[in-house]
């Protein structure tokens, strides 16, 4: 007899939090108050799934959904939001989830297999029956590393750069009350902008995070100055073994004196120094931006978003299609 997978909802935070804790592909993005505090962004319903097998709960599967009838899925504007369970059990999992869609009328859902989600996550899609969409983010590898290894594993560009702003009078420092707020829209507002598309977070994202770092200590955000003048922000997650970059970056106007590089050098210190194993710099964007994230170091890793769908293939052929042209993420 084969192993029975169903889902339930979560009872609370803590059950929900310790089952992500166990996964070692777990992100901040998989945080129960972060799914929380975007579902209330952007009035979105957060359906905090746990999966059981035979009984037991083995994982989490958040799923996020428009408002409304009829259901639909959400694909937010930052990716890793999928199932974390065994690997084992990854394919039951994706075909019992597509029960649950036929249950609760969700004819179309996107969900990502993070980097830590599975080894073989082609072969995985395959056997689940559903359709994926290669993607790829960057990492920075910490293990037996040292502030002088972390210079030294950059390209000579980036180097370079590093020693430019310390000249030019960059510095960098955790950012103080008010920063968050003010500079986190217009950083992502020129974020999004360079790539034709406006910023999907809404104008008071900046407070709602300040506040939500300001109760945890699970968010380190940061602040780049050009002889004292604020130039960036950038926010990132450090609850797990793996710290994930959500958004930040600097303002265009100090492109010149190139801050971003110490900024970014700044996040990946302090997860060397609170004894972490990696930095994933989270998303491709452009091939520029992934440039810049490997001359810090990083390296490719690859993940998938999944298109799960009890329709026709044709049906999931064309939600990927969607999301090819009108996504930006990372």
């Amino acid at each position: 007899m084969g192993t029975t997978m169903w889902f339930r909802s979560a009872r609370d935070a803590l059950e929900w939090d310790a089952l992500v804790s166990a996964h070692s592909g777990a992100t901040g993005f998989h945080d129960w108050a972060w799914l929380t505090l975007q579902a209330e962004c952007f009035d979105w319903r957060f359906e905090p799934l746990v999966v059981t097998s035979d009984g037991v709960p083995v994982g989490v599967f958040p799923v996020l959904l428009h408002r409304g009838v009829p259901a639909r899925a959400v694909l937010p504007p930052f990716p890793f939001v999928g199932p974390l369970v065994p690997e084992h059990v990854l394919v039951a999992v994706m075909r019992a989830f597509r029960r649950w869609q036929l249950r609760h009328g969700v004819l179309v859902a996107r969900y990502d297999l993070g980097p830590g989600a599975a080894t073989d996550p082609g072969a995985a899609i395959a056997r689940a029956g559903v359709t994926g969409l290669p993607d790829r983010t960057f990492v920075v590898d910490l293990v037996g590393s040292s502030p002088e290894r972390l210079v030294l594993a950059m390209k000579n560009g980036a180097r370079q750069s590093l020693r430019r702003a310390e000249r030019k009078g960059v510095v960098v420092r955790p950012s103080e009350p008010g920063e968050v707020t003010e500079f986190l829209p217009r950083v992502l507002s020129e974020s999004y902008s360079s790539r034709g598309v406006p910023s999907p977070y809404p104008e008071d994202i900046g407070a709602r995070v300040e506040r939500y770092a300001a109760a945890r200590d699970d968010v380190y955000t940061a602040t780049a100055l050009v002889d004292g003048t604020i130039a960036g922000v950038i926010v990132v997650f450090t609850g797990h073994p793996v710290v994930t970059g959500w958004a930040g970056g600097t303002l265009r106007a100090f492109r010149a004196v190139n801050p971003s590089t110490a900024l970014y050098h700044d996040v990946l210190q302090h997860a060397l120094d609170t004894g972490h194993t990696a930095v994933d710099l989270v998303g491709e964007v452009d091939e520029g931006i992934s440039r810049f994230k490997m001359s810090l170091g990083a390296v490719e890793r690859p993940f998938t978003t999944v298109v799960s769908s009890p329709l026709p293939p044709s049906v999931r052929t064309g939600a990927l299609a969607l999301r090819r042209r009108v996504t930006v993420r990372g």
